[in-house]
């Protein structure tokens, strides 16, 4: 393959943005029209919103029913109807290296306890920290284990849901004992939406200004990221993305970040599908789709 100003032009984007979240007791109520809700810029699976007295977040699993997921709040009231309060941030596990990036971004990585992997860790702030010889993994060859989970005493989860066996275990371990923050934010359908998680982070853990600040910072890279890489694209080369897992094939599907994440940087996805997340095709069917690209950007380098 022949190298070109777009490929060029698409590689630096990547790379750039790579490099980037009671019984007995009087519950008060507010109804909706009593909360006001921020509006997000590109996230549609999480929203925050405050009253006089507290700050809520509600994680969604569906943007256009407001299914939700989990819903919390913390501030002056005891209780408030349908919500968990969150109260002790202390002890926390958090299942992804994204939201452990995100965590580290907004300094409050020393009150990690647990962690899916140390291998995956990759956030400039804790590859070379001490921190990291201290933490539990309690995933550490995929599925959760039980025990070493239940060892970590957290008092905050951060996850996502990709395997409902996962979810259940952690549910019931969690059950009375610590908040289950599901943050599915690789469900979103922009780059900049799955970044825009570290606002829903920076609620939980009390850093909604630097969670704020942060997230405009990497908007206006993002941002300009994007028209430069317009200004220098001539072709868009086709790109295929990931590589053979357990005989199988992840491709993204064609509203996911990842797509536009591609087409941001001046290429064309290869994708299969309407939707948001990934599909899985065998590796034969791969195989043929792979002789269309012109790069390929395999993850697990």
């Amino acid at each position: 393959m022949k190298k070109s100003v777009a490929h060029i032009a698409f590689t630096a984007l990547f790379i750039g943005a790579i490099c980037f979240w009671g019984c007995g007791e009087k519950s008060n109520a507010p109804q909706d029209n009593n909360i006001v809700w921020i509006k997000n810029q590109y996230a549609t699976l999480f929203r925050v919103g405050y009253t006089d007295k507290d700050s809520f977040l509600e994680l969604l699993s569906d943007p256009s029913t407001h299914k939700t997921v989990g819903r919390f709040f913390w501030g002056k009231s005891e209780s408030v109807k349908g919500y968990q309060k969150l109260t002790d941030r202390n002890r926390i596990v958090s299942l992804s290296a994204i939201h452990t990036g995100m965590l580290a971004e907004l300094n409050v990585h020393s009150s990690l306890v647990g962690v899916e992997s140390i291998k995956y860790i990759a956030h400039p702030l804790l590859c070379n920290n001490p921190l990291l010889k201290t933490l539990n993994e309690v995933a550490p060859d995929g599925p959760i284990v039980p025990e070493k989970l239940a060892l970590c005493r957290p008092n905050i989860l951060f996850g996502s849901i990709t395997s409902i066996d996962d979810k259940q275990t952690i549910e019931r371990l969690g059950k009375d004992k610590f908040a289950v923050l599901w943050c599915n934010n690789h469900l979103e359908n922009h780059p900049l939406g799955r970044a825009e998680w570290l606002i829903a982070m920076g609620w939980a853990m009390g850093k909604s200004s630097t969670a704020q600040s942060t997230f405009n910072a990497v908007k206006s890279d993002y941002e300009r990221w994007v028209s430069e890489a317009k200004k220098a694209t001539k072709t868009s080369p086709k790109v295929i993305t990931n590589c053979v897992y357990n005989g199988m094939w992840f491709v993204p599907q064609n509203a996911s970040y990842m797509a536009q994440f591609i087409r941001d940087a001046g290429g064309e996805p290869i994708t299969t599908s309407v939707g948001s997340g990934s599909n899985v095709m065998s590796i034969e069917k791969a195989i043929t789709l792979f002789r269309e690209a012109d790069i390929w950007i395999n993850t697990d380098l």
